[in-house]
C-alpha cells in the first residue's frame, strides 16, 4: 500500500476542511495505507488539546483515535506559536514540529499529497 500526506491550512472551525481531513485519512486508513497529516496556519489548532465543539464533529478526538491506528500528526511550529498554542498543549500523539524536519520528511516518504486550504 501506499503513503499518503495530508496538508491542512483550515482551521477546525472555519468551514468543513478538516472535515474532509478526518474522513479522507479515514479512508486511506480503512484502506490500508499509511497516512501522514501536517497542519500549517488555521489548521494547527487541530492539534490543541481540550477542544469541545457542541455542534461539530470534535476533529481532535477523531484525529487522536486515528493516531492509534497509525496515522502521523505533526504541525507547524511557527503556526501553533503565532497562534498562541505552545508544546504540551497538543494532544497525545500530535507532535509540534516543523515544515524543516517534519513536512520535508513526510513529502519525501509519501507517495501522494493532497492539500485542504481556503
Amino acid at each position: 500500500m501506499g503513503t499518503m500526506l495530508i496538508q491542512i491550512r483550515s482551521g477546525t472551525m472555519m468551514n468543513m476542511d478538516t472535515n474532509v481531513l478526518v474522513k479522507l485519512s479515514q479512508a486511506a486508513l480503512d484502506m490500508g495505507h499509511e497516512v501522514k497529516v501536517f497542519a500549517y496556519g488555521e489548521g494547527v489548532t487541530a492539534l490543541k488539546e481540550g477542544q469541545e465543539p457542541k455542534r461539530f464533529p470534535n476533529v481532535g478526538k477523531i484525529l487522536q483515535e486515528q493516531i492509534a491506528q497509525g496515522l502521523s500528526l505533526a504541525g507547524c511550529e511557527t503556526c501553533c506559536y503565532a497562534r498562541g498554542i505552545t508544546r504540551g498543549e497538543e494532544f497525545d500523539g500530535a507532535k509540534i514540529g516543523s515544515m524543516t524536519n517534519d513536512l520535508s520528511v513526510f513529502v519525501s516518504e509519501s507517495d501522494r499529497m493532497v492539500t485542504l486550504a481556503r
